[in-house]
């Protein structure tokens, strides 16, 4: 199945936001992954928004 995870320019991974707590990982494993893209780009374009982070979305296959 494929899914879709959130990148920083940092490289780090989108964990969580969760009541204005932004949680970014380096580790895959713990990235929220998305089962559909539009979501993930509805999330991307939000962080931007309200936390001016600047992600991309990348595939995830697991």
């Amino acid at each position: 199945m494929t899914a879709y995870v959130l990148l920083t320019e940092d490289q780090n991974y989108f964990v969580e936001y969760l009541i204005g707590e932004l949680v970014l990982s380096n580790s895959i494993s713990e990235a929220m992954k998305f089962n559909d893209e539009g979501v993930a780009l509805r999330f991307k374009q939000m962080l931007h928004t309200s936390c001016k982070l600047v992600t991309s979305v990348n595939t995830y296959i697991g």
